[in-house]
């Protein structure tokens, strides 16, 4: 492994500037962000679902993902999702909750 020790994997050897290291970030970093809230639980008008996960004026459609959450949690939003198929999960076959 000595030998691979002095190579950089990235961005690599050809960049060596300021300018040229700000560029390959440019290119090479993103977000990570988890969206929900596409298909927000709620009343009001601009909801899509309601609390029990059917879509408003759509009969026999539910949407059991993170695009219910109203908002964005301030933890990653896989335990929710799962919790949120669970729900969904009881409410189709109509399990008493």
């Amino acid at each position: 492994m000595a030998a691979r020790r002095q190579e950089k994997a990235l961005p690599g050897a050809a960049v060596t500037t300021a300018d040229q290291l700000l560029d390959f970030l440019r290119r090479s970093v993103g977000t990570y962000n988890h969206p929900v809230g596409t298909c927000r639980i709620g009343t009001d008008p601009a909801s899509v679902t309601d609390s029990q996960l059917r879509v408003h004026g759509i009969g026999g459609l539910r949407v059991a993902d993170a695009s219910v959450m109203p908002s964005i949690p301030a933890a990653n939003t896989n335990a929710a999702v799962l919790a949120i198929a669970e729900r969904a999960a009881d409410l189709i076959a109509d399990r008493d909750l």
